[in-house]
């Protein structure tokens, strides 16, 4: 078995989503495509705005639950769950949004992951937040690249 505390399952996620928003920063700055750097740099600020609300999150959640420690098998390790994005030059929008979705997906399940394996009742409704937040700004997301491909 593998453990995990919980505070290191939130840093890890908010770390993901600071390179994630460097990244996109990244292949924005590098794109010479005008929807594209659109995009990259609409995704690169919410990214940034994720990783801001999960260290807001952290300062507010007690300390009793984020030292606790969760087991987990040893097939499932937290960092399979945070994989880097897959952007290539050749990529159309509608590629790019996959792509993050995909990455968005993998973090639900992750904090589907540790819900299931939550023993305590504070832990499986942070987690569970957590993912309703996740998932929520999902929706978001795909409305909102259905507004921008009206443009």
């Amino acid at each position: 078995m593998s453990q995990e505390r919980v505070m290191d399952i939130i840093d890890q996620a908010r770390d993901f989503h600071a390179q994630l928003s460097e990244y996109f920063a990244a292949r924005s700055a590098g794109s010479d495509k005008a929807w594209a750097k659109i995009l990259l740099n609409y995704l690169g600020e919410a990214e940034k705005r994720h990783e801001e609300a999960l260290e807001d999150y952290e300062k507010h959640v007690s300390h009793d639950v984020t030292d606790t420690w969760l087991q987990f098998p040893p097939d499932i390790k937290v960092e399979h769950y945070l994989t880097p994005a897959e952007i290539t030059a050749d990529m159309d929008a509608e590629d790019v949004l996959r792509e993050v979705l995909r990455l968005d997906q993998r973090l639900s399940e992750l904090y589907r992951e540790v819900v299931k394996r939550a023993h305590s009742k504070r832990i499986k409704e942070v987690f569970t937040n957590l993912l309703e937040t996740n998932e929520k700004e999902m929706r978001n997301l795909s409305r909102d690249f259905g507004h921008m491909q009206d443009w």
